[in-house]
């Protein structure tokens, strides 16, 4: 919803986020580009959307901008280390992404993240930033929550600090015909790191519920979840998950989310 990427542009803008090159790998019809650009109307905008008709009506909305019908993985090379944020609802799915240098990493987490397209929009988008960057992605909350995706959070916090990350309701998206749960994960390039916080820690590791359900150390006292209550139910898969709902309505998650 526009609410909610407004509530990031405009906290990121009050901490001096105001992108001169701006990256969105998977834009829809382009709501981040419209939240960004209010603050920043003057950035250079470069955005990907892979399906025709979604990327034909971008194009048209946004006629001065480098919108790409195409999909993340043809970015080029002389974009690694350019942008000042990557900002997206990426897409999630156990979908295989081919990316040739992924493929020839040395790095078991590169390697591994090209088998989900979730995991590999994270590490691309971390290489389109340069140092000091930030990425801004809302995602599927297995990128927190699985044991599986455990490489992948550790390569994430090796190579960039967390900021913050904060699960959002699941009927967040209710209205797009879905009740998912997700996260918005927000980390700032690093790669001169040389330790880690007790934050980043608890971010890669994962801790079992009831036996069955697996959660993120960062939720241990869900107090960076958008919530009004909590349930034991399952999710989207039928695999057995804590159900996080916000009654309030759209205005009052926006809130919660900006105080967050």
């Amino acid at each position: 919803p526009k609410e909610i990427t407004d509530t990031i542009a405009d906290v990121l803008a009050d901490y001096s986020v105001r992108p001169a090159r701006m990256l969105e790998p998977s834009a829809g019809v382009g709501v981040f580009v419209d939240s960004m650009l209010r603050h920043s109307p003057n950035a250079d905008v470069m955005a990907f959307e892979k399906d025709l008709l979604t990327g034909t009506i971008l194009r048209h909305l946004y006629p001065d901008q480098k919108m790409r019908t195409c999909g993340f993985e043809k970015i080029e090379r002389p974009f690694n280390n350019y942008f000042d944020l990557a900002v997206s609802n990426i897409p999630f799915g156990d979908i295989a992404v081919f990316d040739a240098e992924f493929q020839r990493s040395d790095s078991f987490g590169r390697r591994s993240a090209q088998k989900t397209i979730h995991n590999y929009f994270f590490l691309k988008g971390m290489d389109t930033l340069h140092e000091g960057g930030i990425l801004a992605y809302i995602t599927t909350s297995g990128v927190m929550d699985s044991p599986q995706n455990r490489p992948v959070r550790e390569w994430l916090v090796n190579h960039a600090n967390l900021v913050s990350a904060i699960r959002l309701p699941d009927n967040l998206f209710v209205d797009a015909g879905t009740e998912v749960s997700s996260d918005l994960i927000v980390l700032q390039k690093n790669t001169r790191k040389s330790e880690l916080t007790e934050k980043e820690r608890n971010f890669i590791e994962t801790r079992l519920i009831s036996g069955s359900i697996n959660i993120n150390n960062s939720y241990a006292d869900l107090d960076h979840i958008v919530h009004t209550s909590v349930s034991m139910g399952k999710n989207m898969y039928g695999q057995p998950a804590m159900n996080f709902i916000h009654e309030g309505g759209i205005g009052a998650i926006s809130e919660h989310l900006r105080q967050l």
